[in-house]
């Protein structure tokens, strides 16, 4: 009877264990079945926006969020603008690159739908703190045309991608434009005059006299110190960098100028030999250093330019680097030097 009993437990104990183990190989089955599922990488191809090109013309706003910025764009009856930045206008030639760009988006190859792994090839989505770039389209009736988290690139032509709400990670063919920067949508680059140009530069600096630079024709290499008269430049080529510092200019901001600006703290004036004249007027708001442009000219061979130039600049600010600042408003004691000998002005 003993030997039964301990038989019996004995027998018990076995088929617990071996039930355990066999719950547990189930448990490991399903495990790696659910891997097996969570990899597996379905066939994709053809275009990643079918019929982009039919639809592209109805879209009325592009809200871009990357892991630094967030801003949108939208079409009004005289084009497309940056609501943020004053209804400042959006370059018809970045939205044309954007618009090809969508156009020639195809697949490549499904990848991972591990949301761990999204950040390794920059699909994870900036609005939750990801490295992503969000790009999202939609038109007049809110319907999303695209949506997509534009990730890294790869040197074969390749981008990473994710698409609408999918959690999975795609290789693409094609390319998109630089979508992140709102500077490059408005086109803050505009102000581009050569530098050879320049024939006369008027310059208040926030400390100093103010002061003149002129030279005689293109082919005279340095500018020299018209006024005021009991200053020398320390150099000869001394003042040449001031002089041209605001022909070449790629803002960091732009805005809706409204009000009364009050007493500006420095300025900034160039003429052109060919007549263009242009002038900064720079204040500081909130720590940063914002400047109004106002352009003319009296010369009709350049009466082209001076209208494109004040279209682009008339009505707004626009923010300034430090150093660009420093550089279109240095004092005169940085470039020259008191006369010993007293001069008559």
């Amino acid at each position: 009877m003993i030997r039964y009993r301990l038989f019996g437990r004995r027998a018990r104990r076995a088929f617990i264990i071996a039930a355990g183990g066999f719950t547990l190989l189930l448990a490991g089955g399903a495990a790696l079945v659910a891997d097996a599922l969570r990899d597996a990488r379905p066939d994709v191809s053809g275009p990643v926006l079918p019929g982009w090109s039919g639809i592209a013309g109805t879209a009325t706003a592009i809200e871009i969020i990357t892991p630094d910025n967030l801003f949108r764009m939208e079409r009004t009856e005289d084009g497309w603008t940056m609501p943020s930045r004053g209804h400042y206008p959006v370059r018809a030639e970045y939205l044309a690159e954007l618009d090809a760009g969508l156009s020639s988006l195809s697949y490549a190859a499904a990848l991972t739908n591990d949301p761990a792994r999204f950040d390794r090839l920059g699909v994870d989505d900036p609005a939750t703190g990801g490295s992503g770039t969000s790009l999202v389209i939609t038109d007049a009736d809110g319907n999303r045309l695209a949506s997509l988290i534009v990730g890294d690139t790869r040197g074969d032509d390749r981008l990473y991608i994710r698409t609408g709400r999918q959690e999975r990670a795609f290789a693409v063919q094609g390319s998109l434009p630089d979508i992140a920067d709102p500077g490059r949508w408005l086109g803050l680059d505009f102000f581009n005059v050569d530098p050879a140009r320049i024939a006369r530069a008027f310059i208040v600096p926030e400390t100093g006299p103010a002061y003149i630079l002129e030279r005689e024709s293109p082919a005279t290499r340095n500018f020299d110190l018209t006024s005021p008269l009991s200053w020398q430049l320390i150099t000869a080529g001394a003042a040449n960098g001031v002089a041209s510092a605001g022909a070449r200019v790629r803002f960091r901001d732009v805005g809706e100028a409204s009000g009364d600006a009050g007493a500006p703290l420095a300025l900034h004036r160039a003429s052109t030999f060919d007549g263009l004249v242009y002038e900064y007027r720079f204040y500081r708001v909130d720590g940063a250093i914002r400047a109004h442009i106002s352009v003319d000219t009296g010369n009709h061979d350049v009466m082209d330019e001076a209208s494109r130039l004040r279209r682009n600049a008339q009505g707004y600010w626009f923010e300034i680097s430090a150093d660009a600042y420093e550089r279109m408003t240095r004092p005169l004691e940085q470039a020259a030097a008191r006369s010993v000998t007293p001069v008559t002005e």
